[in-house]
């Protein structure tokens, strides 16, 4: 009996989560819209990787007996089908052919669900700085408590490596104290502890090339050089109310608030001595504006870059980088997807368990003024 074939948006965000495709990647925090390269196969730096996605379908479907200009255009009529609409058509985009689409409004709302019924069962309080958020069973009933101390203190760290887009480790951190990435840790002297929590981080030793079954020869050469460089590598870390950041080694490290930061304008990473790379208050500031206004949300992930400028002067995206980081604080991300439920209806309809009651506005206006 043939194995049935499976149904393509389940699939899909299967695949999307795996972080397997290069530049297949989600392009909101909301997990509703998506990027699927879309290079021309007549192109001169075209590879097999630019049609892996396409193949992938095609061996599930049952249509490998054509050419990649098939199944790419299989694929495309499989989404247009099942709903997913066209948002963004950059397939002529020099640096990064790609095509942006979002999920049907339907799956959109089945995502919000199954986002809900994750924070059910977890049946207990997350901190958020020294906020911390009790989880009960529905996001409306969702009670918040203000501490005096406003910190990031008991925030985990979900750490994710890409080699050029493609994942090749994911980590949850457990510790206040941060963590610290290097290439062939067992190497390397003991770590001593950061200056901005006086704890040892913990340490994360990033995969070599052989590792991941990298086969591009000239990404693997590329790729070993900044490996080699790193020396102690990268540590993030919290104190107080503030992410540090701080570079070990001779690669340099670039950093942004955004995967899709388009202001060409690279941040370097200190070497000299751990700098701020994001606080508190400008989280609560964006939430706040947020809810009031709608739009974009604040950002609850750190974006990292190993040894090539970012964001890039010359608009190149994050996925084509050789070495990248992605650092998701997870209390902060616990705290969006509150708002993010409705537009951020439900963080208006939360109750908050201070005094007299106050609307969810003026308690982020008190909290802030007390981070002054």
């Amino acid at each position: 009996m043939a194995t049935p074939k499976p149904l393509l948006i389940p699939w899909l965000i299967e695949q999307i989560d795996s972080g397997r495709y290069s530049g297949v990647c989600w392009t909101n925090q909301e997990h509703t819209e998506f990027c699927i390269p879309w290079k021309h196969g007549l192109r001169h730096d075209s590879s097999d990787d630019d049609h892996r996605i396409f193949k992938a379908w095609a061996e599930i479907s049952g249509g490998t007996n054509a050419d990649a200009s098939v199944w790419k255009r299989n694929f495309r009529s499989a989404l247009r089908a099942k709903g997913c609409d066209l948002i963004r058509d950059n397939k002529n985009d020099a640096a990064n052919p790609h095509k942006v689409f979002r999920l049907p409004k339907e799956q959109q709302q089945r995502s919000k669900e199954q986002r809900r019924a994750t924070v059910k069962e977890t049946g207990h309080q997350e901190p958020v700085g020294n906020l911390t958020l009790g989880l009960p069973m529905s996001i409306g009933s969702v009670n918040l408590y203000l501490g005096n101390d406003q910190t990031f203190q008991g925030t985990q760290y979900r750490v994710k490596v890409y080699y050029r887009g493609v994942k090749v480790l994911e980590k949850l951190v457990e510790t206040d104290a941060g963590f610290s990435v290097a290439f062939r840790p067992a190497n390397m002297a003991p770590l001593s502890p950061v200056s901005w929590s006086g704890s040892v981080p913990t340490r994360i030793a990033l995969p070599s090339p052989e590792e991941v079954h990298m086969h591009d020869q000239i990404q693997i050469k590329l790729t070993q050089r900044i490996l080699e460089k790193m020396g102690d590598g990268l540590e993030v870390g919290v104190k107080g109310q503030a992410v540090y950041g701080l570079r070990r080694g001779d690669s340099k490290v670039y950093w942004s608030l955004c995967k899709f930061d388009k202001t060409g304008i690279p941040r370097e990473v200190n070497k000299q001595e751990p700098e701020i790379l994001y606080t508190m208050k400008d989280f609560t500031t964006g939430l706040k504006h947020f809810i009031s206004f709608g739009g974009e949300s604040p950002s609850f992930s750190i974006f990292f870059c190993f040894g090539e400028k970012w964001p890039d002067p010359d608009h190149r995206p994050w996925e084509k980088k050789l070495i990248t980081l992605e650092v998701i604080l997870t209390s902060l991300e616990i705290l969006k997807m509150i708002a993010m439920e409705g537009g951020a209806s439900s963080l208006q309809s939360v109750e908050l368990q201070i005094s007299d009651s106050p609307s969810l506005m003026e308690a982020i206006d008190e909290w802030m003024h007390s981070l002054d």
